[in-house]
């Protein structure tokens, strides 16, 4: 008997010690406070731990534990793949975009939360300016995540120039693929930096920040176009031919750097921080936080990014997405009570008060308010608010989230907002968004890098514009890209049916 107690007692405090576990890993611990458990992308330089005072203040505001693992840009698609692949997921679980294959098979095994119903007790995450963006992240027409906010415009790499170079050379900001060519020749010929020597780097970028200009040409965004009513990728178009060799004649002209075909993208932020490039491709917040850098050694400096650019047929291009960038997701195995409490969080994030807590810190810490403007104090430098960090769970809702950044100027802003304002009446299609094929994430990455590739080759030389021709040739009667294109165009069809 003694022996049949003892063994009770031990199942008994085992059994209690497990629940107890299982408590503070799926629901509140003591005192209603919540563990979130997290991992997110983070652009910041330097990621910030939960020792930071504006860490530790969302979690006093919204009355959680919050455990974030930072992901660094460059390996983050790689971690995201592993994670899921492992099935080893955070309560909050974020992925880059909704179109990853592994993603949606695990939706479809129902491994994620299915968030329509519970959503709608949330008004902050029902506010107007999120219309969009609940509709373009719909699954089957259910959300099954909460995308972090991101303005359609003001984003995504498009040319900035150094505007005191072009005034120095009595120049306009270019308007057309012609001018953008005559600008960056007068770069390298007349010495807008004033050494006396011929050290300008026109136009700082690598293959992958020129891909602008296929769709300048082909007058589209993404990777397809309408022709017909049907879509049709624009790898194998003629006006992907045309700005090819239009790319290959900026680079036999020097107007490109000469190790453009190796460069890194943070090699292209060193030239243009450098004061040596006289043109590079960032969204439109990265004006200032270059044009800041460069002043440190020429007080003159100034990048504006270009409102829009017109192909040689003066159809205008101007880069927009879809209103969010990136996707928090919660498990099936978190308890509802605790998905609630996660959504209050979220709630809170994209409320005014945490909205602004996220960006700019806590008023009369982190900024000072004058006329309206947020004027950031050194304390705010030293506990790193702003882009990044916290304001990588709570993206900004604004178009301030893609034009401004901490300590612009009021006339750099005021420019920027204009800039921002006539890009928004240049309506660019882009015919594949929203649409997720598995043939085309099966197949297409390794039929683009074959483009790609030899699109480098033929820019640097190394290949001949024959060449490039006999492989779209192979790839108009290639069995994988018909499959893709086939699947694409049912899945089109049906979207427009739904519409």
């Amino acid at each position: 008997m003694k022996k049949w107690l003892k063994t009770t007692f031990l199942l008994t405090l085992a059994g209690s010690l497990l629940m107890t576990a299982c408590g503070n890993n799926n629901a509140s611990d003591n005192g209603g406070v919540t563990n979130i458990k997290t991992q997110v992308i983070n652009y910041a330089p330097e990621f910030i731990g939960p020792d930071n005072p504006l860490w530790q203040e969302f979690e006093k505001r919204t009355n959680t534990k919050l455990n974030i693992t930072w992901l660094s840009p460059t390996t983050a698609e790689d971690k995201i793949n592993v994670m899921l692949a492992s099935g080893d997921l955070p309560d909050l679980t974020y992925v880059e975009t909704l179109d990853n294959s592994q993603l949606r098979k695990m939706i479809d095994q129902g491994v994620f939360w299915d968030l329509t119903e519970l959503l709608k007790e949330y008004p902050n995450l029902n506010r107007e300016e999120f219309e969009v963006m609940w509709r373009d992240s719909k699954i089957n027409g259910k959300n099954y995540g909460v995308p972090r906010y991101y303005p359609a415009y003001g984003g995504g790499i498009f040319p900035m120039f150094r505007k005191d170079w072009l005034d120095k050379l009595q120049l306009q900001v270019p308007a057309n693929v012609d001018e953008f060519r005559e600008v960056l020749k007068a770069f390298k010929t007349m010495d807008p930096n004033g050494n006396g020597q011929a050290d300008e780097v026109p136009y700082a970028t690598t293959p992958a920040s020129l891909g602008f200009l296929y769709n300048v040409f082909n007058e589209t965004q993404g990777s397809w176009k309408l022709k017909d009513g049907k879509l049709v990728p624009i790898i194998t178009e003629d006006a992907s031919r045309d700005a090819l060799l239009y790319i290959k004649q900026l680079f036999d002209d020097g107007l490109l750097p000469p190790d453009f075909a190796i460069m890194k993208f943070s090699q292209v932020t060193d030239l243009i921080r450098s004061g040596k490039a006289g043109g590079v491709g960032y969204s439109m917040n990265q004006a200032w936080i270059h044009t800041e850098f460069i002043r440190k050694t020429d007080p003159n400096a100034d990048l504006i990014p270009l409102a829009s650019i017109e192909n040689k047929a003066g159809v205008k291009y101007t880069p927009s997405g879809v209103p969010y960038y990136g996707v928090f997701l919660i498990p099936k195995k978190v308890p509802e009570d605790k998905v609630k409490k996660i959504l209050s969080f979220l709630d809170y994030g994209y409320g005014p008060e945490g909205n602004t807590l996220a960006f700019y810190g806590v008023k009369d810490v982190h900024y000072k308010e004058d006329n309206g403007n947020k004027i950031p104090t050194d304390q705010a430098k030293k506990d790193m608010v702003g882009d990044g960090n916290m304001a990588s769970i709570f993206h900004l809702v604004s178009d301030d989230m893609a034009i401004s950044a901490i300590g612009m100027p009021d006339d750099f802003y005021k420019r920027n907002v204009d800039i921002v304002t006539e890009r928004k009446k240049v309506d660019v299609p882009q015919p594949d968004r929203g649409l997720f094929s598995e043939k085309f994430n099966r197949y297409f990455p390794d039929i683009q890098k074959k483009v790609d590739d030899m699109r480098t080759k033929v820019i640097i030389g190394k290949e001949t514009i024959e060449a490039y021709d006999k492989l779209i040739e192979q790839l108009r009667n290639d069995a994988q890209l018909k499959e893709i294109t086939d699947e694409m165009n049912e899945y089109y069809a049906k979207r427009q049916a739904e519409l």
